[in-house]
């Protein structure tokens, strides 16, 4: 089954957002059962990290533990947009239990944090960081590289789809490639697609199309 995380730079946003992924991925997968979860939204000193990340946990360990009841296997994707994205991205590489992510897709979501923070595609990105950390990566280090993907992959990484768009302003290109770097190193199965006209989600239908028909493929290899 299907796990999908809404985005919103983790202030806003609700997974109904998602409804047009959850409506294509129920057609062209009808064998999966897709979950689409919400987490805490953090505002105003409220909700900082790692709140999301420990909901996104906290879904799943839920999801795990009625699996039986709701008639599901254990074999779980995890797919986000986003803030969603790196939710995704972070959990996969992260935990391993109650159960290890078969293969996480990533729409365009941040990868490392610090990176993101000092090398902002625009000036709103730092502000928006420290508003939901707190804090900056030069006063807490260990906070910024406990949530970013990238220091958690390993060789036993789940498989791994990144779709990024090349004309993104506020998650750029730059982040998934990091991430892609470390994966290649680390000998994980990924895919990296790059579409060079792509802004932040505001796709055009060919584009979406793409998108998915390539998550089907991935999936049908490394989740079947």
């Amino acid at each position: 089954f299907m796990i999908l995380i809404h985005g919103g730079g983790w202030v806003e946003g609700n997974k109904n957002d998602l409804d047009g992924y959850l409506e294509v991925l129920k057609r062209n997968g009808p064998e999966y059962a897709v979950f689409n979860i919400n987490y805490r939204l953090a505002a105003s000193g409220q909700n900082i990290f790692p709140a999301q990340e420990l909901d996104v946990k906290k879904c799943i360990e839920f999801i795990y533990s009625k699996r039986n009841e709701y008639n599901i296997s254990d074999k779980f994707v995890l797919l986000g947009a986003s803030a969603g994205g790196h939710l995704a991205l972070l959990h996969a590489y992260k935990y391993t239990t109650p159960v290890k992510v078969k293969a996480v897709v990533s729409f365009f979501g941040p990868t490392n944090l610090t990176a993101f923070y000092n090398n902002p595609p625009n000036i709103f990105i730092p502000v928006a960081l420290q508003n939901v950390t707190g804090t900056t990566p030069q006063l807490n280090p260990l906070l910024y590289q406990n949530s970013s993907p990238v220091s958690f992959v390993s060789a036993a990484s789940c498989p791994t789809l990144l779709l990024q768009g090349g004309n993104d302003l506020l998650v750029p290109a730059s982040q998934a490639e990091l991430l892609k770097a470390k994966l290649i190193t680390a000998g994980v199965n990924h895919q990296y697609v790059l579409y060079p006209n792509g802004g932040h989600g505001d796709w055009d239908a060919t584009t979406y199309a793409d998108a998915f028909t390539k998550i089907d493929a991935f999936l049908s290899i490394h989740n079947p």
